[in-house]
């Protein structure tokens, strides 16, 4: 497909979606970089636009694509050092799903972290992701980017405490001083589950570990005091995968 040299007006319009406010209102984010568009492509999510640089190739061959110049390119990316392709989507949708494996995700506000779960959940088969109401914008270009596109793929959906209490599910706390071992849970075959995780600095609410049937332990040397939630995640989230427990 040939490309459209992009007129001034409508970088400005695009360029203002790096701003939460006016992603918010018109419902769509910018994602560059290749290896997310090429997931995103496997993933069968296809772009309104795509947007490239000089040297730069497409991704979709039956998607619109304007060309910009490399500062411009800047303008509509976050990062310091675009890589010269980019496109435009609809914003991630929640939805709910019916599953036997959720982790809940407390206070994850920071975006790295929470699109590394979310790499992590299409990865290691989660079902879906539950997230408190003060988690990081699932939306923003540094959740989707840490998440190589997965924001697309993996089900999720915002939860509050009341909505937590009122699930049929069995909830795990996870804590890093004690509980059961990880190496020694196995979840019975088809249980419902939900594994909750809370931020490094602060863990898990007080409110959330009462509510909770039991809560799991990564082992680790003595005088580590925590784990990076993304990393706890994914070490819970492989230990379940490859037992195949669920």
């Amino acid at each position: 497909m040939s490309e459209t040299r992009i007129c001034k007006a409508r970088l400005k319009d695009i360029a203002r979606l790096k701003q939460k406010k006016y992603r918010l209102e018109e419902g769509k984010l910018v994602v560059e970089g290749l290896r997310a568009l090429q997931q995103l492509q496997i993933y069968g999510v296809r772009p309104l636009e795509q947007y490239v640089s000089a040297g730069a190739e497409t991704v979709w061959d039956d998607v619109p694509v304007f060309s910009l110049l490399d500062w411009e390119m800047g303008q509509i990316c976050e990062s310091g050092h675009p890589q010269g392709v980019a496109a435009l989507f609809d914003l991630p949708a929640e939805r709910r799903v019916d599953f036997n494996l959720a982790f809940y995700l407390e206070e994850i506000s920071d975006p790295g972290n929470l699109g590394t779960i979310f790499r992590i959940a299409a990865s290691f088969g989660i079902d879906t992701l539950l997230l408190s109401p003060d988690c990081a914008e699932v939306s923003s270009p540094k959740v989707v980017r840490a998440s190589l596109g997965s924001v697309f793929q993996v089900p999720f959906a915002t939860v509050g405490m009341s909505g937590l209490k009122a699930t049929d599910a069995r909830i795990i706390a996870t804590s890093s001083a004690s509980g059961i071992p990880l190496r020694e849970f196995h979840p019975q075959p088809g249980e419902k589950l939900i594994i909750a995780l809370g931020s490094e600095a602060h863990g898990l609410s007080q409110e959330l570990v009462e509510i909770a049937g039991a809560t799991l332990k990564i082992e680790m040397q003595s005088g580590m005091e925590s784990l990076n939630v993304a990393v706890a995640a994914g070490i819970v989230a492989h230990h379940l995968y490859a037992g195949d427990s669920l």
